[in-house]
């Protein structure tokens, strides 16, 4: 009996040792096999909004916690019917909604034109259908903002934004199934070889990687370079612009290669410009920007590597801990990190859901900034723009959060709610947003810089109102500078600050000395001083304050550089890595500069851009291009484990409001393209630039056109440019350079435009003033083809001259025009 009770209990121990061998060995195994890609959050709850145009479900709307006032107005452009009556889908999800009203403002917001509660809505299966009997108020061809308030049981009122417009134009509808006809083509290579009439195929143009596709590019790329791919869901299309003859449409899907646990998930995005002719619509601008989602399977942790797959190299920030055993990574608007020692990769952050159907957790207005890695896996990080998910949901600002590596879990320090777009939003937070080793968060948004106490929340304002070119940051963002005062050509003081340690130093000199802070080599800062009296001035406006002297400081305040010339200004500074260019000018008279030549300051050390340090490529057969993450050590796929934190803890967070001190808001010009935003410049001429090429357009602060490539009559010519200039004209005698808006006529310098350039202006009905030397002008009143017509003011003669013949006539004496915008 005995032997048979110990020979139970050996098989007994025997059992329960192999049980937990097998239950320990099956999780492990389980883990790594099964890969978690979403983490712990409330999930998106809040309704989205389609227009009905055109018998089309299109321009989906998300909705705001905030009064985001007109700075989202760009998301999309609706086209009210003849009647006005624009209808509405409301995905509510939950069936939520108590009421609906609206109201219709002029984009500036001065001007409220209606307010309306609507009485009645249809609830059906599919959500609410609901019709705004928008009043007949509206001016023809004129944009107007629509905020739409929907009030919710769970979430209280949320916003929604759409810029109205009522035309007679029916050209819309055309260009806007060309973009959706072009875009379902490029899946059938047959149906494809109809698109080639529209491509402009250049052998310049870079077609190693279908990440990026353009109308530059070749057939084979925009059929996607023989890749086997299938669209997945419906295709999302936005109207954005409308403007003339000129229109632009958004397309927004996904594709999908492969089958099972290896299918893949492309989320694209093409942009058209077209422009409307009674023959045929001419398609101006096409691009194509695709990225893979990366999804965490363990096969694409292989070697040194970490397969990114087709995607932007650009959108790819990565940073490493002191040890550089730690990386975390940002690609497709997730954050992950990976232990190479321990081959544990954990997606820290995202705001997908496979609960959602990807239209509200989806949502691409948001991205991640990392602040710090820590070797122990701890990761500091913001996410900015449009909270898709989580507590926030429907808020646009900036979020802190911390992940803990040992408690797998992440904690919200703060979060601060913003009133700009979020592409708006990204200009600033590019520029600055570092953690100091002091435990201070500075950032930069709305033109303002913040430093924020992350023990106590509080905040104070380091610098506000800046002006573009009165301000620098480092590379490393380590260093701050900026200028008092709101004058672009410099000040008394320069303040420069090291945003890791909290010290501060000023850098002043004479009375009437003008300091210029003009950026960073490395940590090293470069700073310029002019002296107040040698402005320059031309045809009535200062074109600049050329500087006699260059410095360059390092941290500990000592001077490495001093470049200064007899008789030799500098009248502008560009720094390209370890070199910096000046251009130089020769003082000609009181006041007046005459061009000179331009020379090279080499900095002893090697400076290189980092900006993707990490991140290579590699071409393969069927992807073409493709990128990854670069290790430092071989990592095995089978051995790669994949987490996500446990939870997002909201408990010590808090709302931190930050406020400026705007005393002076600069007029600001705003570009885009399709349906981007490329940036913003206090020049005219340089906004411009950055719409040309991509045949894009110009605004104001209000969203209001100022000037498009595309829409440009062939031909304008007026009969007495006299009158048609009378107001534009009296404004010219003391107009300073500051856009101004006098009398219905709105003043803009474009000083630095070509010809072809400011003949828009000519189109719009107001003659253009082209300064030829001594205070003296032409006006532009006309132009066809081939010829423009130039009126001399002081003669009354009229002359015309070919526009190759008048481009160059005009360059060679500065380019220097003043146009005029008629405005009602």
């Amino acid at each position: 009996m005995n032997r048979m009770i110990k020979k139970i209990a050996v098989l007994s121990a025997v059992f329960v040792a192999a049980t937990a061998v097998y239950f320990v060995w099956n999780q492990k195994t389980t883990e790594k096999k099964d890969v978690m890609v979403y983490t712990s959050m409330d999930e998106a709850s809040l309704p989205v909004v389609y227009t009905d145009m055109y018998g089309r479900k299109m321009n989906l709307l998300h909705g705001y916690t905030q009064d985001m006032k007109q700075t989202v107005s760009r998301e999309a452009l609706t086209l009210l019917p003849a009647d006005r009556s624009l209808n509405l889908q409301i995905s509510d999800y939950s069936g939520s909604i108590n009421g609906i009203s609206y109201e219709v403002r002029s984009l500036d917001m001065e001007r409220l034109v209606e307010r309306t509660t609507v009485e009645t809505w249809n609830q059906g299966d599919d959500g609410v259908s609901v019709s705004l009997p928008i009043q007949n108020l509206l001016t023809k061809d004129k944009e107007y903002l629509l905020v739409l308030d929907l009030d919710t049981s769970s979430k209280g009122s949320l916003l929604y934004y759409t810029r109205i417009m009522w035309t007679d134009n029916s050209n819309a509808k055309d260009m806007i199934d060309f973009a959706v006809d072009f875009t379902t083509k490029t899946f059938n290579y047959e149906q494809a070889k109809e698109l080639t009439t529209y491509l402009e195929s250049n052998d310049t143009e870079d077609n190693s990687s279908l990440s990026h596709v353009s109308i530059r590019s070749s057939f084979s790329q925009l059929t996607w370079g023989g890749l086997s791919v299938t669209p997945v869901g419906d295709i999302q299309a936005t109207l954005k612009d409308l403007n003339g003859i000129m229109c632009s449409v958004q397309l927004k899907y996904q594709v999908a290669r492969g089958e099972g646990d290896s299918r893949e998930i492309y989320e694209v995005e093409d942009s058209f410009t077209m422009k409307w002719d009674s023959r045929r619509i001419y398609l101006m601008d096409f691009n194509r920007d695709t990225s893979q989602v990366f999804s965490g399977q363990r096969e694409l942790f292989a070697g040194k590597r970490i397969l990114l797959g087709i995607i932007d190299p650009e959108e790819v920030r990565t940073a490493k801990s002191p040890s550089g055993n730690q990386i975390a990574y940002v690609v497709n608007r997730d954050l992950w990190t990976f232990d190479q020692k321990g081959e544990h990769g954990v997606k820290v952050f995202s705001f997908r859901s496979k609960e959602d159907d990807r239209i509200r957790s989806g949502y691409d207005q948001h991205d991640i900034k990392i602040l710090s890695v820590g070797d122990n896996g701890d990761v500091n990080f913001l996410v900015y723009g449009y909270m898709n998910r989580g507590i926030h949901e429907g808020s646009m600002g900036i979020a802190m959060y911390q992940y803990s590596s040992q408690n797998n879990a992440i904690e919200e320090r703060f979060f601060t709610p913003i009133t700009l777009s979020y592409e708006m939003l990204k200009e600033d937070m590019d520029q600055l947003a570092h953690l100091g080793s002091n435990g201070m968060l500075y950032l930069m948004a709305d033109r303002s810089v913040y430093g924020i106490d992350l023990n106590s929340n509080e905040y104070m304002v380091l610098a506000d109102s800046l002006m573009e070119g009165g301000y620098a940051v480092s590379g490393t963002e380590r260093h701050f500078a900026w200028q008092e005062g709101s004058d672009i050509y410099g000040a008394g003081v320069i303040h420069l600050m090291n945003l890791d340690t909290g010290i501060k130093r000023e850098i002043a000199g004479g009375d009437n000395d003008l300091y210029r802070p003009l950026g960073f080599v490395g940590d090293d800062f470069i700073y310029g001083i002019a002296n107040e009296g040698d402005k320059w001035m031309e045809n009535g406006r200062i074109l600049d304050a050329p500087m006699h002297r260059i410095e360059i400081m390092d941290q500990t305040g000592k001077i490495l550089k001093e470049y200064e010339q007899e008789n030799v200004y500098i009248s502008d500074v560009s720094v390209d890595d370890s070199r910096i260019h000046l251009t130089q000018v020769a003082k000609s008279a009181d006041q007046s500069y005459a061009a000179s030549k331009r020379d090279t300051i080499v900095c002893n050390q090697e400076i290189t851009n980092d900006e993707i340090e990490g991140v290579g490529s590699a071409a393969t057969q069927d992807r073409k291009k493709i990128y990854f993450i670069q290790l430092s050590k071989d990592t095995q796929s089978k051995e790669v484990r994949i987490t996500v934190p446990k939870k997002v803890a909201y408990e010590t967070t808090e709302v931190v409001e930050l406020k400026g001190n705007q005393k002076t808001r600069e007029n600001r010009y705003y570009a885009y393209s399709g349906s981007h935003f490329l940036g913003s410049r206090r020049d005219f001429t340089d906004a411009l630039a950055l719409a040309f090429d991509r045949m894009g357009v110009v605004t104001d602060q209000n969203q209001e056109i100022l000037w498009s490539r595309v829409n440009r009559p062939p031909i304008r010519n007026m009969k007495d440019p006299m009158k048609n200039g009378a107001v534009f004209l009296q404004n010219l005698e003391d107009f300073d350079g500051e856009r101004t808006l006098r009398e219905g006529v709105l003043m803009i310098d474009a000083r630095g435009c070509t010809l072809n350039q400011v003949l828009y202006f000519v189109g719009k009905g107001c003659p253009v003033a082209a300064y030829t030397g001594q205070g003296g002008y032409l006006l532009i009143s006309g132009y066809d083809q081939y010829n423009v017509t130039l009126y001399n003011p002081s003669t009354g003669d009229s002359q015309k001259m070919g526009i190759n013949d008048a481009s160059s006539f005009f360059a060679e004496r500065g380019n220097d025009f003043v146009c005029g915008l008629l405005r009602e």
